[in-house]
């Protein structure tokens, strides 16, 4: 990240607040592949610039160029494509699962339907005496000495 360099950790976090309120107003408005291509590339490459730019070591020598390979700005370049479409597919996706799930909790309502629990045994009237002989039972057990002894 920023060359090789790790920013300063507030700056990072600032930043990622901002891009995220930013990102969530403009995301609701602009639908499609080509719009999201351009806010995903236009967002990489601005906080790529800063991001390379705060973590400078030495703030008053210039920055190098944005992208310093062209092995850097494919993988850049991928990334936004990859996850432009993942972006403007999600609403497909999510009605799949959705509809998926739809069709789970059917099958499970039917079968749960179907299903009976086996008849509970008739409520028995609790007699107090044999209540009171059962634990005095437990616990007041016989005395005296071993049978065989």
């Amino acid at each position: 990240m920023a060359g090789g360099r790790v920013p300063d950790a507030a700056v990072t976090a600032a930043l990622t607040v901002l891009v995220g309120w930013a990102g969530a107003a403009v995301a609701e408005r602009h639908h499609g592949l080509v719009p999201m291509l351009a806010l995903l590339g236009t967002s990489q490459l601005s906080l790529h610039v800063l991001l390379t730019d705060v973590a400078d070591a030495h703030p008053g020598e210039p920055g190098g160029p944005a992208f310093s390979t062209p092995l850097m700005l494919a993988t850049h370049a991928a990334a936004t494509l990859l996850t432009a479409v993942l972006l403007t597919r999600a609403s497909t996706a999510f009605a799949a699962v959705a509809a998926a799930l739809r069709g789970l909790v059917r099958a499970i309502a039917v079968v749960l339907s179907t299903w009976s629990p086996a008849p509970s045994p008739a409520p028995v009237e609790p007699d107090p005496e044999h209540l009171i002989s059962a634990v005095l039972r437990r616990s007041l057990g016989r005395r005296g000495p071993p049978v065989l002894s």
